[in-house]
């Protein structure tokens, strides 16, 4: 039976959770300030300064060896690399995705995928896993179905890249069950696999892609690594010592937080 966590962890986790919940939440904004970057190289510099980040992190904490260990097992079984590579791509695509909509200005459409994961998710430990739940869980699938069909009314149509950015977390999700990786291998491993894609994107761009960019943008590009690290690291820590409840609270706050920034992002589109 689980133990409870620590009293003395539990703060420290939430402080850990709500620096990843602000910081996802206030991403558009992020990319939103570099919208005269192409979306592809955005990508390409965040998932270079992500694996730099990671690797300095895994040396500095002394994580390398075990990283390193590790990977090598991953790659004896065939199954679970391929599974694991599959990883790495789709949570690139999520990522690029995500990155266009800021940057074309459907804010609000990247939004609606945080709508969609959880009805998608829910579906999928149904159907795939096999999983069952009760009266409270399926009340809660029709809840959030009927706030997803609102949003669709709303907005006058189907938000598809939203639907498709939304089903490639889920299905990264369903792959990280099986993938034996923890949060620090996972993030260094996937973005390792597709940063010789990225440099190769940056060296085909004339002046790497950022030629007339202004000394502020190029600084965005190069902490893109750090605010995609930092959340997932804090968040990784704070699901161990936070129970599930105080996880949900702040998920919920997540929320309120990227569609407040979205709708920054959004009039800052408007007023261009």
């Amino acid at each position: 039976m689980p133990t409870a966590p620590p009293v003395a962890q539990t703060p420290r986790g939430l402080i850990a959770i709500t620096i990843s919940s602000v910081t996802w939440g206030l991403l558009p904004i992020y990319w939103n300030a570099l919208h005269s970057v192409q979306p592809n190289t955005v990508l390409a510099y965040r998932i270079i300064t992500t694996v730099v980040t990671m690797a300095l992190l895994l040396v500095v904490l002394r994580r390398h060896r075990h990283f390193f260990a590790t990977i090598p097992k991953l790659w004896s079984n065939t199954r679970l690399f391929i599974l694991a590579v599959i990883a790495a791509l789709l949570i690139s695509a999520n990522w690029l995705l995500y990155i266009i909509l800021v940057s074309v200005g459907k804010t609000l459409e990247a939004s609606a995928s945080y709508f969609l994961m959880p009805v998608m998710n829910m579906l999928i430990a149904l159907i795939v896993l096999r999983e069952r739940t009760n009266v409270y869980g399926w009340a809660s699938l029709v809840l959030a179905a009927v706030g997803v069909c609102i949003f669709i009314a709303g907005s006058g149509g189907v938000p598809w890249l939203g639907l498709i950015m939304a089903l490639s977390f889920c299905g990264y999700g369903l792959l990280k069950r099986v993938v034996p990786l923890d949060s620090w291998q996972s993030i260094t491993f996937e973005t390792a696999v597709v940063t010789p894609l990225a440099f190769l994107w940056i060296l085909w761009q004339p002046g790497f892609g950022i030629v007339h960019q202004d000394l502020g943008v190029i600084i965005l590009l190069m902490g893109a690594g750090i605010v995609t690290a930092i959340p997932l690291i804090t968040f990784a820590y704070g699901v161990q010592v936070v129970p599930g409840f105080l996880r949900t609270l702040v998920f919920v706050s997540c929320v309120r937080c990227q569609f407040a920034s979205c709708m920054v992002s959004w009039s800052r589109d408007m007023s261009r």
